[in-house]
C-alpha cells in the first residue's frame, strides 16, 4: 500500500481579510505560521519518501516551518478564479452571486470568468497526484503541501461524489488528508485532520454558531476480541486495558460536550463513561450491526472455511452471517437517530460512542453510497472521532473522519 497526505497550508492574510485567494500569493499570517509550527509537530513522527509542494508562497512558506524544503509543482497550486483574485469576498458576492449560485450545478463554468473551472482544477490536481503515487514504491509515503479548494476537488474526483449541496466541511488550515492507494483502489483514511488546533474543527465550528448540530461519532476502545480479530457486532464485551487507556486518552483531548449518548454495548458505553467522566445516554440505534452466526468466531476461520462467500471483496450487501444486518439497514437506523437530534440540540455538540461498522455507514450514508463503494472511505481505528456538521435544516456534512490526535500524543 502506498500513502499520501495532502496539507493545506496555513492562515495566509487573504484568509484573515476574507480575500477571495486562487492563484495569487497571499503571506502567512502570525496565526497562520503558529498553525504550520503546531502541524510540524503531528508530521515529525513519520517518514515520508516524497514531499512536494505548490509553488504558491503560503504553501512553500509552511513547507519550511514544517521543516521541508520540497521541490514546486505547479499541478498543486489552487485554482485561478480569474477576475475574483485578490476581491473581498462581499465585492464578488454582490457582482457574481449568479456564478456563485450556478457553480453548485455546474462545474465546467468558468471562475471569474476567466479563471479555471473546477473541472479543470480537479484534473489537474489529480494527474498532479497520480504523477506522485507513480512515483512512490510500495510501503512508501507521499506529503504534499497544497490548497484547500484544490484538495475538496481532488477527493470530489477520487469519491465520485455528485454536483450539488456539499456532503464534505470545508477544510481547516492546516489540516491533513490521509489516502490510501491499493493497486487501482483509492481510499480515504483520515479527512480534514486538524486536531493540533482543537477538538472542533473550523466547519464544526460554523455551523454550530449558525445554529446547527456537532456530532463527534466515537468508536470504542481496543477489545480483546479487535485484537484476535474476531467478528464482535451484537457479542457484549468489556474493553481490553489498551482501550481504558484509549479512552483515557480521549478524555484529555475532546474538550466539552453538551449530551453525551451510546451504544448499549459495555464496549461502547464504558469508552463513553471514562471519556467524559459521566454515564452515557444509552441508545438501541447505536449498536454495532449484527453478524449473525459469523459472531465470536475468527475472521481468518471464517474466510480459510469459505463461509465468507464473497465477502466483503464482492461488494454486495448481504444479511451478514445469514442472519445478521445489511449495511443498508445499519445506516437507516443510525442516520434516523442522528438526523433526530437537530430539534433538540441545536447550537450545540453532543458525542455518541458506537462502533466502527455503525459510524462507517452512517458516514457513507452523509455522501450517498451504498455498501459498493463503502471501500472509498478507510476502516476507524479504535477511539477515532468522526465529527458530522447538520445544518439547521438537517442536512450532514462529513466535518473530519477517523481522526486519532489524542493516541499520537505520549507522556513525558
Amino acid at each position: 500500500m502506498k500513502r499520501v497526505l495532502l496539507v493545506r497550508h496555513g492562515e495566509s492574510e487573504a484568509n484573515a481579510g476574507e480575500i477571495w485567494q486562487g492563484a495569487t500569493s497571499s503571506p502567512l499570517t502570525a496565526r497562520g505560521r503558529h498553525q504550520a509550527g503546531l502541524v510540524a509537530k503531528r508530521l515529525a513522527g513519520r517518514r515520508f519518501d516524497l514531499v512536494e509542494s505548490s509553488d504558491l508562497e503560503r504553501s512553500l512558506h509552511t513547507a519550511e516551518i514544517a521543516g521541508f524544503r520540497p521541490p514546486v509543482e505547479t499541478g498543486w497550486r489552487e485554482g485561478d478564479i480569474g477576475v475574483w483574485e485578490g476581491r473581498p469576498g462581499e465585492w464578488v458576492e454582490a457582482h457574481y452571486g449568479q456564478d456563485l449560485a450556478r457553480l453548485g450545478g455546474d462545474y465546467d463554468l468558468r471562475m471569474g470568468e476567466t479563471g479555471e473551472s473546477p473541472r479543470q482544477v480537479s484534473e489537474r490536481g489529480w494527474e498532479a497526484l497520480a504523477a506522485l503515487v507513480g512515483r512512490l514504491e510500495e510501503g512508501q509515503t507521499g506529503l504534499v503541501f497544497t490548497h484547500g479548494g484544490l484538495i475538496e476537488l481532488v477527493l470530489w474526483r477520487l469519491l465520485g461524489l455528485p454536483i450539488g449541496r456539499r456532503r464534505l466541511g470545508f477544510l481547516s488550515n492546516t489540516s491533513i488528508c490521509e489516502l490510501a492507494f491499493d493497486g487501482e483502489k483509492a481510499s480515504i483514511l483520515r479527512y480534514n485532520d486538524a486536531a493540533h488546533l482543537g477538538p472542533v474543527s473550523f466547519w464544526a465550528d460554523v455551523t454550530r454558531d449558525g445554529g446547527g448540530v456537532v456530532v463527534d461519532l466515537i468508536r470504542h476502545g481496543v477489545t480483546q476480541a479487535n485484537l484476535e480479530r474476531r467478528a464482535q457486532g451484537r457479542v457484549d464485551s468489556d474493553l481490553h486495558p489498551g482501550g481504558r487507556e484509549q479512552a483515557r486518552r480521549l478524555a484529555s483531548w475532546i474538550g466539552e460536550i453538551d449530551e453525551v449518548f451510546s451504544s448499549t454495548l459495555r464496549r461502547a458505553s464504558a469508552t463513553a463513561e471514562i471519556a467524559f467522566g459521566r454515564p452515557p445516554v444509552l441508545v438501541d440505534e447505536l449498536v454495532e450491526m449484527s453478524f449473525g452466526e459469523w459472531e465470536g468466531e475468527l475472521w481468518e476461520e471464517l474466510e480459510a472455511s469459505g463461509r465468507l462467500g464473497g465477502y466483503p471483496g464482492d461488494g454486495r450487501d448481504i444479511r451478514r452471517g445469514g442472519t445478521g444486518e445489511t449495511w443498508s439497514e445499519a445506516q437507516e437506523r443510525v442516520t434516523g437517530f442522528v438526523g433526530g437530534l437537530t430539534g433538540t440540540y441545536a447550537g450545540h455538540r453532543v458525542a455518541a460512542t458506537s462502533h466502527g461498522g455503525a459510524i462507517k455507514a452512517y458516514s457513507t450514508a452523509i455522501l450517498g453510497f451504498d455498501y459498493g463503494n463503502a471501500g472509498l472511505l478507510g476502516p476507524l481505528e479504535n477511539t477515532s472521532v468522526t465529527q458530522v456538521a447538520i445544518a439547521p435544516d438537517g442536512h450532514p456534512t462529513l466535518a473530519t473522519y477517523n481522526i486519532t490526535h489524542h493516541l499520537e500524543c505520549r507522556e513525558g
